[in-house]
C-alpha cells in the first residue's frame, strides 16, 4: 500500500530592513507560492529589535528555515541554524544577494519560491505501515538538496559573529560602506569608484596560520564565498564545502597601477591577475591598525584586532 502525503514545514523569516523592505513586498507572493506547493508556512517579519539568529535558534533541530532577506540577515540566520541544528534555506531578498549567487540559486526570490515548492509534499507511511520505496524517494529528493556549507568565525571584542561570504578591511570595506550610505542598483559600482577618492593604503598586519604577514595596501580579504559587492567575483578559487579560506591581498601601489587592476576587481575579470596575491589560510588574525573596521556580508562586523577562523560544515543549507 503506497504511503499517504503530508505536507512538510517551514520557518519563513522576513527581513523588514533589506533592500528598502524589499523583502516585505515580497513575502505574501512568496508565501502563496510556497503553500500552493504544499508547505505549511509559519512566517514571522522580523524588525530592527528582533534577533533573527535567536528565532532560528529556538526551532526544532530537524526544521527548515527560510531566511529572505540580504547577505548580513542570512548570515545570522544561519549562525541560528548552527545552534539549532534546522536546516538552513536562504532566499534573495537584499541589494547584493551574494551568498545565493554563490551556492547557484540566483537572484529571483520568486524563482526561488517556485523551485522550493516542489518540495512542499513527503510521502509518509499510513499507520504502521513500512517505509516504502515512494517514502525514501521523496526523503532523497530533499536530502539530495541538502549540503554542508561552511562559513568564518569572526572573533573580536565585541563578541563572535558568523559570516559567510568575504570579510574585508581594505579598499572593499570602504566601498562596501559607501555603497550601504548609496542606493539603487549600481550602488555597489558606486561606492567601489568613490571609495578610490578617499581611501589612503595603510599598514595592516595580520598572522595568517601562524605567520606575521604585511596585507597593507589596496586590498585585505579573507575569502570563504569569494563574492561580494553584488556579483563581484574577488577570489574565483573559493570553495564554500573545502574547509578552506582564502587570503586575497593588493599590495602597495600608486592610484594610476591600482586603478585599472582595482577595476578588474569590480568588473569581474581579476582572474590570474599577478598584482592580486591570494593564498590559502584557516585562521587570520588582524592585529593592525587598531579601530580599523572590517566588512563582511554587506555589514560592520568588527574591527581590529580581530580574527578569522575557517567554520567547516557549520550549516546544513538547502539549495
Amino acid at each position: 500500500m503506497a504511503g499517504r502525503w503530508v505536507r512538510r514545514s517551514v520557518l519563513l523569516l522576513v527581513s523588514s530592513m533589506s533592500a528598502g523592505g524589499r523583502s516585505v513586498r515580497l513575502g505574501p507572493r512568496i508565501v502563496r507560492i510556497l503553500r500552493s506547493g504544499g508547505w505549511e508556512v509559519a512566517v514571522r517579519l522580523t524588525t530592527p529589535g528582533d534577533d533573527p539568529a535567536a528565532l532560528a535558534g529556538q526551532v526544532a533541530a530537524d526544521a527548515i528555515v527560510a531566511a529572505l532577506g540580504g547577505d548580513g540577515y542570512l548570515s545570522a540566520v544561519a549562525r541560528g541554524c548552527h545552534e539549532s541544528g534546522a536546516i538552513f534555506a536562504p532566499m534573495p531578498g537584499g541589494r547584493g544577494n551574494d551568498l545565493c549567487r554563490a551556492l547557484g540559486i540566483g537572484t529571483d526570490p520568486l524563482a526561488r519560491a517556485r523551485d522550493l515548492a516542489r518540495l512542499g509534499f513527503a510521502s509518509a507511511p499510513s499507520g504502521n505501515e513500512a517505509v516504502t520505496g515512494r517514502v525514501r524517494h521523496s526523503a532523497d529528493l530533499l536530502a539530495k538538496r541538502v549540503c554542508p556549507l561552511d562559513g568564518m568565525w569572526v572573533r573580536s571584542r565585541d563578541g563572535v559573529r558568523l559570516a559567510l561570504g568575504v570579510v574585508s578591511v581594505g579598499l572593499d570595506a570602504r566601498a562596501n560602506i559607501l555603497a550601504n550610505e548609496s542606493s539603487g542598483p549600481l550602488a555597489y559600482g558606486y561606492g567601489a569608484f568613490a571609495a578610490l577618492a578617499s581611501h589612503e593604503p595603510t599598514e595592516i598586519i595580520a598572522t595568517v596560520d601562524g605567520r606575521e604577514r604585511d596585507l597593507s595596501g589596496w586590498l585585505a580579504s579573507v575569502s570563504n564565498s569569494g563574492r561580494f559587492g553584488g556579483g563581484i567575483t574577488l577570489v574565483e578559487s573559493s570553495d564554500m564545502s573545502d574547509g578552506i579560506l582564502e587570503v586575497c591581498h593588493v599590495g602597495p601601489m600608486s592610484v594610476a597601477r591600482a586603478l585599472p587592476i582595482l577595476a578588474r576587481v569590480v568588473g569581474g575579470r581579476a582572474k590570474n591577475h599577478p598584482a592580486i596575491e591570494v593564498e590559502t589560510a584557516r585562521m587570520v588574525s588582524f592585529s593592525a591598525p587598531a579601530g580599523m573596521i572590517a566588512m563582511a556580508d554587506g555589514d560592520r562586523i568588527a574591527s581590529i584586532p580581530f580574527t578569522v577562523d575557517v567554520a567547516p560544515g557549520v550549516v546544513s543549507v538547502l539549495v
